[in-house]
C-alpha cells in the first residue's frame, strides 16, 4: 500500500525535472542563436595598440603643460617674456655685453703683453727671456713671478716676501726697484749676489757679439776645484839609517 503511494509523487519530480532541463536546454539554444548574430569584434593589430599608446601618451603630456602656470608678459631692460612659459632675452642687450667683454679682454690682453715686454728688457740683460703668462694667471700673479726670477739681484729687496703682497701701489714699487737694481747689476754698477754669474752681451765696432760674465766665480768654478787638503803628519821612516 506505502509503495503505491510513492510512485506517483517520484513520478511526478521526474516530470518537473524533465520540464526544467527542456526549459534551459530552450535558453542556451536561443542565447547561441542571439551571439551567431552579433557583429564580429574588430580585428587590432599591434601597430593600432602602438597608435593608442602614443595617442594616450599625447594627451597626458598636454593635460601636464596645461596644469604648469603660465607666466606673465613683461619687457623690461632685464629681458622679455613671451608666451608662456617661454622667456627670450634682448638681443639688443646680449650684443652689447658681448662687445664689453670682448674689448675687456683685449684691454687686459695689452696690459698683460706690456708687462711681459717689460720684464723681458731686463731678462734680456742677463741673457734670458721673460716667459709667457700661465694659462688661466691673473696680471698680479705674473708681475709678482717676474719680480721673484729678479729678486736677489736687489739688496734691498731680496728679502722681501713678493707673495704676501696684496696692495697693488706697493707692488708697482717693489717691481720698480728690483727692475733697476737688476739693470743696474747687470751694468756693472751693482751688487751681484753671491754664488751668481751674469752672462753680459756687448758689440764691439765691428757689430760682433762679445760675451763676458761678471759675478761670483765660484758659481762655475768651485765645480772643478778639488777639495782641499792639510798636512797631517810627514813620513820620515824611510830618512833613518
Amino acid at each position: 500500500m506505502t509503495e503505491n503511494k510513492i510512485e506517483p509523487k517520484a513520478d511526478a519530480q521526474g516530470d518537473k525535472l524533465d520540464a526544467i532541463m527542456s526549459l534551459l536546454g530552450q535558453v542556451i539554444t536561443r542565447q547561441d542563436e542571439m551571439e551567431k548574430n552579433l557583429p564580429a569584434k574588430p580585428l587590432v593589430t599591434a601597430a593600432d595598440e602602438t597608435a593608442k599608446a602614443d595617442e594616450e601618451k599625447a594627451e597626458e603630456m598636454k593635460a601636464d603643460e596645461e596644469e604648469k602656470p603660465a607666466f606673465a608678459e613683461k619687457s623690461d631692460s632685464e629681458g622679455k617674456i613671451e608666451g608662456v612659459g617661454e622667456m627670450k632675452f634682448d638681443e639688443a642687450k646680449s650684443d652689447e655685453d658681448k662687445e664689453e667683454e670682448a674689448a675687456k679682454n683685449d684691454e687686459d690682453e695689452a696690459v698683460m703683453a706690456d708687462c711681459q715686454a717689460k720684464a723681458d728688457s731686463v731678462y734680456s740683460a742677463f741673457g734670458k727671456s721673460a716667459s709667457r703668462p700661465l694659462s688661466g694667471e691673473s696680471l698680479t700673479a705674473y708681475r709678482k713671478r717676474m719680480v721673484r726670477g729678479l729678486q736677489a739681484h736687489s739688496d734691498e729687496m731680496k728679502n722681501v716676501n713678493i707673495n704676501a703682497i696684496k696692495d697693488e701701489a706697493m707692488l708697482a714699487v717693489v717691481e720698480k726697484r728690483v727692475y733697476a737694481d737688476a739693470i743696474a747689476a747687470s751694468r756693472g754698477t751693482g751688487a751681484i749676489a753671491k754664488g751668481q754669474l751674469i752672462e753680459l752681451h756687448k758689440k764691439d765696432r765691428a757689430g760682433r757679439t762679445i760675451t763676458e760674465f761678471r759675478g761670483d766665480m765660484e758659481a762655475w768654478l768651485g765645480d772643478f776645484k778639488l777639495p782641499a787638503y792639510r798636512v797631517m803628519k810627514f813620513n820620515t821612516e824611510n830618512f833613518k839609517r
